[in-house]
């Protein structure tokens, strides 16, 4: 008969053994509510995205189409974004929220989206956390990406479902419910955000990839995802049409890259994130000890492919090479941490809390005022007593060759009875017009660079500049409306 004697270290050791079932349990905990706090506290600072963001909110409060809200050329048939818009007016109505409930559900329900959108397949959930982390660390600007509040970030999300619940074949073949799961995602992408056509770039890398199952499903499902989305449009054929001759457009301006908006500009090319994911290459080729065939992974060369093209046009890169690298990088440290211990080591609740808390500390602090900045804008009210007759008549058109100048201005007055001449994409702007307002561009500081619009001006226009001082434009009359924006308007004894 043997006697088991009871000892300190084997009390411990089997009290470890019992809690070590609620680890895993303890680890999804922790990746959830922390990446669920990081958008709420940034909302807390008060933070209000910029751009779109502002314009989709606005729409959701305004019955005009784009065509009734800008000057615009003849070929625009269909919002873009019409879906995501629909979605807000219906919260709008059905829930009575006012502006500043749907900027916040913005911001917060999309960078949810994109935060959760791969967890559901990783081993490891802190690998994610890890990836975000690493990634903020070589790019801290990741943020201001992630902050946008537009439909691009539900694009970015179904991106990420998409290439970490395709990354390995199916034994049997993908199962109906993912092909009807994937499509759905695809037309979602579509009716919410627009731009189906620049799917073909991770098509193209499962391809690459020589994952040639896969990638044909994927091509099926997209297709198939793209036509139901612009069938909710209501206008398919304008829908397809009118992408076509935005492309046309954008690609038919022979002008400096530094011209185009943002995202069309090159990418610097990222060298700190290269730096990262080399490093990480080596790791993970020092410690595998089967055959790493990075070349197998589709997210790998989406991220090639959307670093080179990233060259050209930054949206190749930000859009579609950054969720590619959080992929890839989450990817690879999932298969570390799997190796590295059992999941139901107390390792794990160590290293879950050694990512969190950077991880939230990086994400939410105010690094070179990114969430305080815009708290200093200045929004063209026309409730504003100072502004009364400063803003356009009925019918009238605000001249502005900034874009901020729209998205605020819209955004405070989302049911005014007057158009913007800039707004959503410069290329969409008429030939005339876009020509004055490259010539504007091309002379930053020459005021005289409006005159052509001064010429076009109607007693019920308005012209908006930036400015320290009042512009040297003597033909109309001038009010500093605050934030360095001047208002002018033709003289009112002329105008009669």
């Amino acid at each position: 008969m043997t006697i088991k004697l009871s000892t300190p270290e084997n009390e411990s050791a089997g009290a470890f053994a019992g809690l070590g079932r609620y680890v895993p349990l303890a680890a999804w905990l922790i990746v959830v509510i922390t990446l669920a706090i990081i958008p709420f506290k940034i909302h807390q600072t008060g933070y209000v995205p910029g751009g779109d963001a502002r314009r989709h909110v606005a729409k959701a409060f305004s019955d005009k189409t784009n065509q009734e809200i800008l000057v615009l050329v003849p070929d625009y048939k269909v919002d873009n974004s019409v879906g995501w818009e629909s979605f807000l007016r219906y919260l709008r109505e059905k829930l009575g929220w006012n502006a500043d409930a749907l900027i916040s559900f913005s911001l917060i329900g999309l960078m949810l989206c994109i935060f959760y959108a791969p967890l559901p397949w990783l081993r490891r959930p802190e690998a994610w956390m890890a990836a975000l982390l690493a990634q903020l660390v070589a790019i801290p600007e990741l943020m201001v990406r992630l902050t946008q509040a537009r439909p691009l970030l539900l694009t970015a999300a179904v991106l990420v479902a998409v290439l970490v619940a395709w990354a390995k074949p199916d034994a049997k073949g993908p199962s109906w419910l993912k092909l009807l799961l994937t499509t759905f995602g695809f037309a979602l992408s579509a009716w919410m955000h627009g731009q189906w056509y620049l799917w073909v770039l991770p098509l193209a890398a499962f391809f690459l990839a020589r994952a040639w199952s896969a990638a044909i499903s994927l091509t099926l499902c997209w297709m198939a995802g793209t036509i139901l989305g612009a069938l909710l449009t209501g206008k398919p054929f304008d829908f397809v049409a009118q992408t076509i001759m935005l492309i046309r457009r954008v690609s038919g301006e022979h002008i400096p890259k530094w011209m185009l908006v943002g995202e069309l500009q090159p990418s610097y090319g990222e060298y700190t994130t290269m730096v990262l994911i080399a490093i990480v290459f080596l790791w993970r080729k020092i410690e595998s000890k089967n055959n790493f065939a990075v070349f197998q992974s589709p997210a790998f060369w989406l991220v090639v492919i959307g670093w080179i093209l990233g060259l050209g046009a930054d949206r190749c890169w930000a859009d579609w090479g950054v969720p590619a690298v959080l992929v890839w990088l989450a990817m690879q440290f999932d298969e570390l941490m799997t190796g590295a211990w059992e999941a139901s080591s107390p390792k794990r609740i160590l290293a879950c809390g050694l990512l969190a808390l950077p991880l939230l500390i990086h994400a939410t602090n105010d690094l070179d005022r990114r969430y305080s900045r815009g708290q200093e804008e200045v929004f063209l009210d026309a409730a504003d007593p100072a502004l009364q007759g400063w803003l356009p008549d009925h019918g009238g058109i605000l001249y502005s060759s900034q874009m901020g100048i729209f998205y605020n201005t819209f955004y405070k007055n989302p049911t005014a009875n007057w158009r913007y001449v800039l707004g959503i994409e410069p290329a969409l702007m008429p030939d005339d017009d876009l020509k004055i307002y490259r010539d504007i561009q091309r002379f930053p500081g020459a005021v005289q660079a409006y005159e052509p619009w001064i010429d076009k001006m109607r007693p019920a226009d308005r012209l908006a500049i930036y400015g320290g001082s009042q512009p040297n434009l003597p033909r109309l009359e001038w009010h500093h409306a605050g934030g360095g924006i001047w208002l002018g308007r033709l003289p009112r004894e002329k105008s009669k």
